[in-house]
């Protein structure tokens, strides 16, 4: 059978409650269970509103997450398209190839991310319209094009 609550159990509730102490760190503290400090809480009129902030954090974390998926993405066309570019000027054959290849991997970190970013439902929807053109200048990613 649970010890009865005690004044003494308010009291130090009360204190540590006024410290800023979470529930469970009270709980810990004086030996009681989180539900017994939530009652004695509720008895006391005290809250614990660290909830709402640890749930502000999380979303400050997740937008911030985001906003630098977004900006991978981007940059990874933006990488992209300059390599594509490159593949026309380029001096060799070989330097051809070494741009559409860098092309295609930095094609496929932008269909990646932006496919994370839909999963997740943080992103827009350009990632397709990227994927199809670069499946249209250098086949499908993931694809064996038999070049060694």
């Amino acid at each position: 059978m649970a010890e009865p609550i005690t004044e003494r159990d308010h009291e130090q509730v009360r204190r540590l409650h006024a410290e800023g102490k979470s529930r469970n760190a009270i709980a810990r503290v004086i030996g009681r269970s989180a539900a017994t400090v939530s009652k004695i809480a509720g008895l006391e009129g005290l809250t614990f509103s660290g909830g709402a902030r640890v749930a502000a954090a999380t979303e400050a974390r997740r937008a911030d997450a985001a906003a630098r998926r977004e900006l991978l993405a981007d940059e990874s066309l933006d990488g992209a398209l300059r390599q594509v570019e490159r593949v026309g000027g380029a001096d060799s054959a070989r330097d051809a190839r070494d741009h559409a290849t860098a092309a295609r991997a930095l094609t496929e970190v932008h269909a990646r991310v932006s496919e994370l970013a839909r999963q997740t439902g943080t992103g827009s929807a350009g990632g397709s319209m990227l994927d199809r053109l670069a499946d249209a200048l250098l086949g499908p990613a993931g694809g064996d094009s038999g070049e060694g």
